[in-house]
């Protein structure tokens, strides 16, 4: 009797130790106020169960798993073992577990960078244009934003606003592909500085002085224009990339003909919308919705940080490459936080007072 009592004993930690040889079981990050990101084998398993647990993932639990991994494997035979049994779930946050009573949950250590759930497939890129340093609307947008895969910004993050090294800096460090605007382009060639108003070209003085030499580099470096995905994007206009504002027919249909059916992304006059040609003619459209991207076509997202369409909202958009679609949005922001921010640095009031309205 007690030689059968020593045989079961033998293949039940025979059976756990095959069971926590499994990569998926061997992964499980258990919940310890002490260790909280450590994996930590079955406490049956005693001495000889933590030699099973290989050094390098008892310091650093996340595996290097396939994308294949992952999945929910089969119950085991024994119920003593149903609670090692967990899947992996798709986080933002590597380093993130989520418990409950009776599961766990640990980010795939493959794709950390993906958000739960998953977005739809295909590829997304937020489109931004003409922040001019308002903090509190850049903030709003990136609150607002949906799951993307790359953000690319269509020029002119300052002027106007008074928070341009705030906003120079969360673009620096988010690595957005950015364009050139006008005001950009001033901050680094003052001679442009005549074709603006004096109240715009003394918020570009006030700009050089307080950003400093290494934003100024940057804004610098800067280009007019991007082509990805047969998509132009430029600031101002296909037949002028920083200045020329497409704001009439006239002027929509002669860069429509320049595109030869292709689309353009754009910013620069402030106003959301989608020029075409149908028939010949000159179309425009606006809402927030979703439009279907055919060429030839002028795209504007509107102004991040001073629309003038008539509504006070910050406007972006998000560009599905593959579905050859643009989505409209719009978000509203602490526009008294920017309104003070512009009072502090004694800009014209007339910059604080137009967000207002939106005009």
């Amino acid at each position: 009797m007690l030689g059968d009592r020593a045989a079961g004993s033998n293949r039940a930690w025979i059976d756990c130790r095959r069971h926590c040889a499994d990569p998926i079981s061997r992964a499980v990050h258990r919940r310890c106020a002490r260790h909280p990101g450590r994996a930590f084998p079955d406490a049956r398993q005693g001495l000889a169960g933590r030699a099973s647990v290989p050094v390098d993932l008892q310091r650093h639990p996340q595996l290097r798993l396939s994308e294949s991994d992952g999945r929910r494997g089969p119950p085991a035979a024994d119920s003593r073992h149903r609670r090692a049994h967990r899947r992996v779930q798709l986080g933002r946050n590597s380093g993130h577990v989520r418990g409950r009573s009776h599961r766990g949950y640990v980010a795939h250590p493959v794709r950390p960078h993906l958000p739960a759930p998953l977005r739809a497939p295909g590829l997304k890129i937020a489109i931004l244009s003409d922040i001019h340093a308002n903090w509190q609307a850049l903030e709003a947008v990136l609150r607002d934003c949906p799951p993307v895969d790359e953000t690319l910004c269509l020029g002119d993050v300052v002027g106007y606003g008074g928070d341009p090294k705030r906003c120079v800096d969360e673009v620096i460090r988010r690595k957005w592909l950015t364009l050139v605007g006008n005001h950009d382009r001033a901050c680094t060639d003052p001679e442009i500085l005549e074709w603006f108003n004096d109240d715009a070209a003394s918020v570009v003085r006030w700009t050089i002085e307080v950003i400093g030499e290494e934003r100024l580099e940057w804004l610098r470096g800067l280009p007019d224009s991007h082509f990805e995905h047969d998509v132009l994007h430029v600031h101002a206009s296909p037949r002028d990339h920083i200045y020329e504002y497409v704001l009439d027919t006239a002027v929509a249909h002669a860069n429509l003909e320049l595109l030869d059916g292709r689309v353009c992304f754009h910013g620069h006059t402030h106003v959301p919308g989608i020029f075409g040609l149908a028939n010949d003619t000159v179309t425009h459209e606006y809402r927030v919705d979703s439009f279907r991207l055919t060429g030839p076509a002028l795209v504007n997202p509107g102004s991040v940080g001073q629309p003038r369409d008539g509504l006070p909202t910050a406007s972006y958009g998000v560009w599905d490459v593959d579905a050859a679609t643009f989505e409209f949005h719009r978000v509203r922001y602490d526009i008294k936080g920017a309104q003070r921010a512009i009072r502090k640095a004694r800009l014209p009031e007339r910059f604080a007072l137009r967000l207002e309205s939106g005009r």
